[in-house]
């Protein structure tokens, strides 16, 4: 009986050994981790979901870690074009709506890191859902059948 113990206790020993292994990170993987610093984007306007008529203004904040040369928007694969001013802390970016038909469209904001030594780049993500201001196409109402 004492030697099976003495096997179990191997046994889970040597599984704690090899799995701790297989689990560590490689010092590049773990330098790539340290080195990627993703851009944070926020206080988006007009707020989600709200209407804004097509053409209007759009604004939101990006971290000061990003490379403001590389912050794009755009709304319905149409790019915006970006104007990005620096308040010390977090970068103010501004643009105009393209002409949009009316409904929903999302907002697409990329920006990468400035602080990155990855040669693709660390790049943040994000966007917000407006919708688009407008004469929507009205549905056909169901007409009775008339009596005859």
């Amino acid at each position: 009986m004492k030697s099976s113990n003495r096997w179990r206790s191997a046994l889970l020993l040597s599984a704690m050994v090899f799995s701790s292994a297989a689990l560590a990170l490689s010092p590049d993987e773990e330098e790539r981790l340290k080195e990627c610093k993703r851009p944070k984007f926020r206080d988006f306007a007009p707020e989600q979901k709200s209407e804004i008529d097509a053409g209007g203004d759009v604004a939101f904040h990006v971290s000061h870690n990003a490379d403001p040369l590389t912050v794009t928007a755009e709304a319905r694969g149409e790019k915006m074009k970006v104007n990005v001013v620096d308040k010390k802390t977090y970068y103010l970016v501004s643009a105009k709506l393209p002409q949009l038909t009316p409904g929903f469209a999302r907002i697409h904001v990329t920006a990468k890191s400035a602080e990155s030594k990855l040669e693709s780049g660390c790049l943040g993500q994000d966007g917000w859902l407006l919708k688009i201001k407008g004469e929507e196409v009205a549905k056909p109402a169901e007409q009775p059948v008339a009596a005859q």
